[in-house]
Formats: C-alpha cells, sequence, structure tokens
C-alpha cells in the first residue's frame, strides 16, 4: 500500500466538529465589528442578516449572521423602533458579535449588540454633505420659483395607501369647514427604508407626465424614528422634487422632523395636517381677496356716482346762474334797443318839434332837391299833417 494509502482521513463532521471547538476554545469574548448590510431577512422570530465590506466599491469581505429572538426582543426593548430602521439594506453598522460554527450550519456571528450611534452619525453626515451640495448647485430655492395657479384643488398625492399621514390628510381637506371641493389622485410609493427615492422619483416622473392635470404635488407620510425619514434626504430624490414643474408641498413626520425634501420643497409644512389646511387657506385667501376686491369696487362706484351727482349738483347750480345772467343780459340788450327804437320813432322825432315831408307814395323827403314842382307833398307835425303842393 503506498504512502498515500496509509493517510488518516477525517470526516466533514469530524472536521467541522474539530473547527467548532477551535472556535469555541479561541473566539470566547464577543467583539465589534464594522461592516455594512448587504441583506436582511426574518424567519420564526429570528433576523438573518449577510455582511459584508467594501473596498472601493468591491466586496472585499462577507459573513452571514443572525439575531436571535431573545437577543433581538432585549435590543427592542433597548432602542425601541430605531432598530428596525438601522437594519436597511446599506446601512453601515456596529455589531457586537459572538463568532459562532455549528457542524452543519457552518459559521455564523450571533449578533449580541448594536451601536446606533454609528450608523446615525454616518448618516447625518451623509445627510450634511448632501444638503451642502444641493445649496452649492443651486436646488434649494428652485421649486419656489415655478409658475402656479392662485388656487390649488387639484392635487397630486405621492405617499404610502396605508400611510397614518396620507390619512390625516385627506380626512382635513374633505371636512373643510369651508366646504371647498379638492379634487386628488394617490401615487402610491413606499415612504420607509431604502426604496424611498426610487419610488418616489417613479412616481414624481408619472405626475409630470400629466402636469396639466394638477395644480400641485403633495408628498406626506406621518412621523417616526429619525433613520425612517433618511430617505427623504436623498440627493437624486431632492433634485427631482426641485426640478419639478409644478409646486411640491411636504408634510413629512412630526413638527420636530426635518428632511432635505423639506428643504427644496415650494412650502414645507410641520405635519400632513398642516399641508391640508394650507390648500385650505390658501382658497379661503383668494376667496377673501375676492370678495375685499368686490367691496372695493362697490365703494369706489358709490364715491364716483356721489362725485358724479355732486358734479351735476354744482353744474345744474352754475347752469341757473349762467342763464339768470344771460336773461338779465338779455332783458338789458332788450330794453336798450326798445329805448333806441323809441328814440328813433317818428312820432318821438315830431313830439320833439320836428317834421317830416313826404311825396303821395309816402316816400321821406330828404332834401330841397328832392322836391318837385307841380307835386303834392305831405308835411307831418306831431298832431297830423298838412298837404302842400308847389307851383
Amino acid at each position: 500500500m503506498s504512502e498515500e494509502t496509509n493517510t488518516t482521513a477525517f470526516s466533514l463532521f469530524e472536521l467541522n466538529e474539530h473547527l467548532k471547538r477551535v472556535v469555541a476554545f479561541n473566539m470566547r469574548e464577543t467583539l465589534w465589528i464594522n461592516c455594512e448590510i448587504a441583506d436582511v431577512g426574518r424567519s420564526k422570530g429570528n433576523v438573518y442578516i449577510s455582511l459584508v465590506e467594501r473596498n472601493d466599491f468591491k466586496i472585499s469581505a462577507r459573513a452571514e449572521a443572525v439575531l436571535w429572538g431573545r437577543s433581538l426582543d432585549k435590543m427592542t426593548e433597548k432602542i425601541g423602533d430605531t432598530l428596525w430602521s438601522i437594519l436597511q439594506v446599506g446601512r453601515q453598522v456596529l455589531l457586537c458579535v459572538q463568532v459562532e460554527f455549528h457542524e452543519y450550519f457552518g459559521m455564523k456571528l450571533s449578533i449580541k449588540d448594536i451601536d446606533p450611534t454609528v450608523t446615525i452619525g454616518q448618516l447625518e453626515l451623509q445627510r450634511l454633505q448632501t444638503h451642502k451640495k444641493l445649496e452649492t448647485e443651486q436646488f434649494t430655492k428652485l421649486n419656489r420659483q415655478v409658475p402656479t395657479n392662485l388656487v390649488w384643488q387639484r392635487i397630486a398625492v405621492i405617499s404610502s395607501s396605508t400611510a397614518a399621514g396620507l390619512q390625516d390628510f385627506l380626512q382635513q381637506i374633505k371636512t373643510n369647514p369651508h366646504q371647498y371641493n379638492f379634487q386628488y389622485e394617490l401615487f402610491d410609493a413606499v415612504v420607509q427604508g431604502v426604496h424611498v427615492p426610487k419610488e418616489v422619483i417613479r412616481q414624481i416622473e408619472k405626475i409630470e407626465a400629466r402636469k396639466d392635470d394638477f395644480d400641485c404635488i403633495v408628498l406626506v407620510r406621518g412621523g417616526g424614528a429619525r433613520l425612517d425619514l433618511m430617505g427623504f434626504d436623498d440627493y437624486d430624490l431632492c433634485v427631482a422634487l426641485a426640478t419639478c414643474e409644478l409646486p411640491v408641498l411636504t408634510g413629512i413626520g412630526h413638527d420636530i422632523d426635518e428632511t432635505l425634501a423639506d428643504l427644496v420643497a415650494y412650502q414645507t409644512l410641520k405635519t400632513p395636517t398642516a399641508v391640508a389646511d394650507y390648500l385650505i387657506h390658501r382658497i379661503l385667501d383668494f376667496e377673501s381677496t375676492i370678495v375685499q376686491s368686490a367691496l372695493d369696487i362697490k365703494r369706489l362706484a358709490i364715491q364716483k356716482i356721489h362725485k358724479a351727482h355732486n358734479k351735476i349738483d354744482l353744474l345744474e347750480a352754475e347752469l341757473k346762474q349762467s342763464v339768470r345772467q344771460q336773461l338779465k343780459s338779455a332783458h338789458q340788450n332788450l330794453d336798450g334797443i326798445e329805448e333806441k327804437l323809441r328814440l328813433l320813432n317818428p312820432q318821438t322825432i315830431l313830439a320833439r318839434g320836428f317834421s317830416i315831408v313826404t311825396n303821395e307814395d309816402g316816400v321821406l323827403m330828404r332834401s330841397v332837391d328832392d322836391l318837385e314842382a307841380d307835386r303834392t307833398y305831405y308835411l307831418h307835425l306831431k298832431d297830423g299833417k298838412v298837404e302842400i303842393k308847389l307851383d
């Protein structure tokens, strides 16, 4: 038998059992590792996570980890819903793990604890960098410059159909005390997790293709943990909102929440209910302006009518005065004419001692040269006429 044939062979189980003892003996303590979540799954109360490390965007290491139900309960009690915001694909995490090896399942990292401050800190740093980039590229005020209609009643709503914030928004506009009628269409998108940017951008593109059907875009969701809202800090999402040809209203989270999507919106409101109130009061302000304009027009019309009446009264008084003056002047002129006629009246002349001579035809004789022999003339005096015959 050859030397190779005499070599002792181990079964796979024996090898794995040996590795299990080696790992158990040499890696008794927990250790902290910095890594990225590549995949997350849940089964039977446990959470199974694929971890990776990248070097220049290439994966340089990979390991499988598990968060057993008991540890999951402890961590949930410790940091609340923030845990599920951290356990998202693409998150950078700092985990406390125990290395375990099983003959059948192989090596796994049993997660014992998580440091949320590392994930939050890294995301916040990324958020600050995105914020600065948006300001440098002048996206922060772009949407506020789009031309808008005076009244916004046709609304494109981006939200999840199951989001509590959406229900708050719809309830507020449906039951508004002024009974304004709003037409809205829901563009369903996830509003939490790593898929938020892609889905919201997709819905924005659908709305932009039908921009003539809407007056504005409303983006709403309810509150949540700070990490739940990180999707709304995405650079591409913010650029899509900033470059919309319709005004964008955001109502994301609670009063204390603020995202970069709020930074680039036409108008940001603290809550979905506040967005509804903004739309209602915008119409109310417009209606109030119309009512006030009508009152102003009526007031100006009354003022002009009063002014016209006063002018008419003044013109009437001036006309009466002018007529009286003209009548007085006419009377004076008539008196003058009458006096002239009286003075020029032949009877008046005769009464003053004058006399006049006329021929048989009544023609006035103005000169001695006008008199002819053998003709009959009449001498008119004050109290009658005398016939005169020249030889």
